[in-house]
């Protein structure tokens, strides 16, 4: 049941903005770097709930890893643009 739980959880800030750009909200650069950073948070607490839960630690491991990845996309994009643009 607790995976189950994880994967729907896990879909939740997906259905958000699917939600938002149906509204009419414009898919900016804006957008979408906050999009990243609540997947990012969302992710983290997942996380944190599985381990609090005493699910197996592949959820635990699995969620960070999504955390930390779209926490860290951000700052990795930046730094591809400015190599390309130096070069």
């Amino acid at each position: 049941m607790i995976h189950i739980l994880n994967i729907i959880f896990g879909f939740i800030p997906t259905l958000i903005l699917g939600a938002s750009i149906a509204a009419g909200v414009d898919d900016d650069r804006h957008h979408r770097r906050i999009f990243v950073l609540v997947y990012g948070l969302w992710s983290i607490t997942l996380a944190m709930w599985t381990w609090m839960r005493s699910a197996p630690a592949a959820w635990v491991i699995l969620w960070s890893i999504a955390g930390l990845t779209a926490l860290g996309m951000p700052v990795a994009m930046r730094s591809i643009r400015r190599y390309r643009r130096d070069s």
